[in-house]
């Protein structure tokens, strides 16, 4: 079944119509665009209106489809040898599609980039070309190698390894520049923690977590 048509009617929603009916889905999956609109009737024809759209459904299944063939090709056009693989599509509670995507293939490393800025950069990319065709309301994931779930284990034993340095010393402790992602990982690791607190402190890529004792811990 096809993920986009173009179709014509007597008004759009006649054309919105054709096209769910033609896609299987309802018109509120359909993301749309006029591509053409005519009023013949005044050259005395008697023929009417004509609009002509092109509607693409909108689901789990598509949007995954979609984001997978834009990191392919992004990958192809990088000449890295690797298989994309979808791990998991579904559609929250929050009306946004969120797909996860998995990068197979030797080099991850390279794929990775330091502190995972390379894979931060596949995600971003994919997900403004994955919103941009499907009007927004989509979060795509990109990982390799578990390479997302590793990182996060070890920033969160980073954390209660530097809150304890922390609390010996009675001092702040600042960790290395870090990403927003990895420095809210670092913050909700301590969240509940007592004795110390957590405070972003910096400008820009230099932005790191200060970890901070408590007076009467």
């Amino acid at each position: 079944m096809p993920y986009m048509v173009e179709m014509e009617g007597k008004s759009l929603e006649h054309a919105l119509d054709k096209a769910s009916a033609d896609l299987g889905v309802e018109k509120e999956a359909l993301v749309y665009e006029v591509i053409e609109e005519t009023d013949r009737s005044f050259i005395g024809i008697g023929m009417g209106k004509k609009i002509k759209i092109r509607a693409i459904a909108k689901t789990p299944e598509t949007v995954a489809e979609t984001a997978k063939m834009f990191l392919h090709t992004l990958l192809k056009l990088m000449e890295i040898d690797a298989v994309v693989e979808i791990r998991e599509k579904l559609l929250l509670e929050d009306e946004v599609i969120h797909v996860f995507l998995d990068i197979i293939g030797d080099g991850s490393g390279l794929l990775i980039g330091k502190h995972g800025a390379t894979l931060d950069a596949f995600q971003h990319l994919v997900n403004k070309m994955t919103n941009r065709q499907f009007s927004g309301g989509c979060q795509i994931n990109i990982d390799t190698e578990n390479y997302r779930k590793k990182r996060e284990e070890s920033l969160i034993q980073l954390a209660i390894k530097m809150s304890e340095k922390a609390k010996r010393s009675r001092k702040p402790v600042y960790l290395v520049p870090l990403s927003a992602k990895d420095r809210k990982t670092i913050h909700m690791a301590l969240k509940e923690k007592n004795g110390i607190q957590t405070r972003s402190t910096g400008v820009g890529p230099m932005k790191r977590v200060m970890i901070i004792p408590d007076q009467d811990a």
